[in-house]
């Protein structure tokens, strides 16, 4: 019975979701979960810890199953006193302080590394609800670049496509700015049809980071039809995101060496130009660097840290 086996439970929170994968010593999946997001920048620790055990309860389907390890790979734990806050948060959780046995509590970039490749030289590129780099080269050495949150950083993300998106529509409207196909997708989208009705949908909630990085898709739809403006936003996105990933190749000495450059998020899932773009850019720094996409997704890679590592 699955009771009686060595469990591992790997968690992948992210502005837009979360999800929980429980694995056996064999890396077969036992059970999956998922909940809305759980990046504590966005949402505040509780309701994040909330969802994480939520997510967590779905993939033990009412099971009494003793986890041996787990691994908790979420976005905003970027500095030391995100991963004590996490920590802390989950000492005192009714539910997760019971089941979490000495959690490893990461930041999300390290599981989407592990889910693309075991290439020694290696940068991870996400771009979902916000955005962040992360690489290791064959001397273990380690480098980021972004990762800052929507205040100071996240460009190339959903959230910066979908901001610059609301901007370029309210531009067009009051006159700033050129007309854009953005506006009638975005208005057929939400069944509106003026900039007062716009800013009532926008601030009556009000909109957060991730309701923003929703409409992120409607770019590509308008740079389809030939949109100078949506196609701007996608090229500035991949240009961005390229910066990330240059930043971190220099910091490991890979500039001249072959690597592998993993693309994890949502805005690669959705957003074909852009990823033309990036490679194009890439191509030219880098001539000897690859591009693939992660084999497996993010939770179970996470699941494969917790059976990996001993900690």
């Amino acid at each position: 019975m699955v009771d009686s086996l060595k469990l591992y439970l790997g968690v992948d929170g992210g502005g837009t979701k979360t999800k929980a994968v429980l694995i056996d010593s064999s890396k077969n999946i036992v059970g999956k979960g998922q909940a809305a997001g759980s990046n504590a920048i966005i949402f505040g620790l509780t309701k994040s810890a909330n969802r994480v055990a939520l997510a967590i309860r779905r993939a033990l389907a009412e099971r009494k199953i003793k986890i041996s390890r787990s691994c908790l790979a979420l976005a905003g734990v970027d500095i030391k006193s995100n991963n004590q806050d996490w920590e802390q948060t989950i000492k005192k959780h009714p539910f997760l302080s019971k089941v979490l046995n000495r959690p490893l509590v990461i930041n999300d970039t390290f599981a989407a590394l592990r889910s693309g490749t075991p290439d020694k030289n290696t940068i991870v590129i996400i771009a979902g609800t916000g955005s962040n780099c992360y690489g290791r080269n064959e001397k273990g050495q380690e480098a980021r670049s972004g990762g800052a949150d929507h205040i100071l950083g996240d460009e190339g993300s959903g959230y910066d496509i979908g901001l610059k998106i609301l901007k370029s529509v309210v531009q067009d409207l009051d006159g700033r700015g050129p007309k854009t196909a953005l506006t009638k997708l975005l208005f057929n989208k939400f069944k509106i049809n003026s900039l007062e009705s716009l800013c009532l949908l926008v601030y009556k909630k009000p909109w957060n980071k991730t309701d923003i990085a929703k409409i992120a898709p409607l770019a590509e739809k308008a740079a389809e039809k030939g949109d100078i403006i949506a196609k701007k936003i996608i090229e500035q996105a991949a240009g961005d995101l390229g910066l990330m990933i240059k930043a971190v190749a220099l910091k490991l000495n890979l500039k001249g060496k072959p690597y592998t450059i993993i693309t994890s998020g949502s805005v690669f899932k959705i957003q074909k130009i852009l990823y033309d773009h990036l490679e194009k850019d890439i191509a030219k720094f880098s001539p000897q660097a690859k591009f693939t996409k992660p084999s497996i997704d993010s939770a179970t890679a996470a699941a494969y840290l917790a059976l990996e590592n001993n900690f």
